[in-house]
């Protein structure tokens, strides 16, 4: 099964996941736990998305706001949906391609917050197309016919090496897109099994620090200051749970304006939260987080997915978008 088979897999997972949810196989609505916080389960994508989330949960941001969150790390992308929308998890952190394509195939998924975008600097663009020093490779043209990897198909990727390929007067299927987890990337790439890799922090500047060259700013070159990720939920569990949705959302808020007022203490709290060098967490570029929901990325994102068939026709963003 390729890859591309299994992410489609696991958005018709989901769907027969959440066709068969109702009735009295609903979950049950959130309740306060002894400690009176509403318990949430949270995953989010391994590298800066989930040090923002582990960030706000141990400044206190998220039990300020009445919540305790059980966090842990995904891959990202498509591969949560089904885990949401069977009810193994309250919250996903995904990337707005991989969602708008499940709503647009018709599952009940809804946008609380925004998760990750990319700086409105293009130098300090948490993300970048990266190739081996020795690499004859001067910019993403010169890939046509190679792998590239991403750490999920389907998802905010396709979106911006496509927009990329076509700048440099190539089709969107000129490269071969491989998928690989972030931290697997660097070494891909070294040992030539992929000629290039979408690497996001902190695995970006690691990947410096061992020869290779940045060839492009995908994310920030289709518009600075991009969201490319958002915090997800289940139509039910919004209906079920107002409150716990407004409690997220101000937990999310929170700790992005504390991030944005103070950088160096998120970068202090790196070695802790996400096991990085303390070296390296000077280093690394910090994300931009906005807390609400960025709709002009939204927006031009939605219309290249449908350039790029990845959807069939726009979704009502007023429906998915909740607050």
């Amino acid at each position: 099964m390729t890859a591309r088979t299994r992410i489609g897999a696991a958005l018709a997972a989901a769907a027969l996941l959440a066709a068969g949810c109702g009735g009295d196989d609903a979950p049950a609505p959130a309740e306060e736990g002894d400690d009176g916080l509403v318990p949430l389960t949270v995953a989010d994508t391994a590298g800066a998305p989930l040090y923002f989330l582990t960030y706000g949960d141990q400044e206190g941001f998220f039990e300020d706001a009445g919540l305790d969150l059980e966090i842990t790390a995904s891959t990202g992308g498509a591969t949560v949906i089904p885990q949401l929308v069977g009810g193994d998890l309250d919250v996903a952190g995904s990337n707005v391609v991989s969602v708008l394509i499940g709503a647009g195939e018709g599952l009940p998924l809804r946008m609380v917050a925004g998760g990750t975008s990319t700086s409105e600097e293009v130098e300090q663009d948490f993300s970048a197309l990266m190739v081996r020093a020795d690499s004859p490779a001067a910019d993403i043209g010169d890939l046509a016919g190679q792998r590239v990897a991403v750490n999920s198909l389907r998802n905010i990727n396709d979106i911006v090496l496509g927009s990329m390929l076509e700048e440099a007067g190539l089709s969107f299927d000129s490269v071969e897109f491989v998928e690989l987890p972030f931290p697997d990337m660097a070494a891909a790439v070294q040992q030539g099994d992929v000629a290039a890799a979408m690497l996001i922090e902190p695995f970006l500047t690691i990947a410096e620090q061992q020869g290779m060259r940045i060839i492009g700013r995908p994310y920030s070159d289709l518009k600075p200051g991009l969201q490319i990720g958002t915090y997800v939920m289940s139509e039910q569990f919004v209906a079920d749970n107002p409150d716990a949705v407004t409690a997220f959302q101000e937990g999310v808020q929170a700790t992005a304006d504390a991030i944005r007022e103070d950088p160096d203490g998120f970068r202090a709290a790196l070695p802790e939260i996400g096991d990085v060098d303390p070296a390296l967490a000077e280093q690394v570029r910090i994300n931009l987080w906005r807390g609400g929901t960025d709709r002009e990325s939204l927006e031009l994102i939605q219309d290249l997915m449908v350039r790029y068939r990845l959807l069939e026709e726009p979704v009502d963003l007023d429906e998915v978008v909740v607050g």
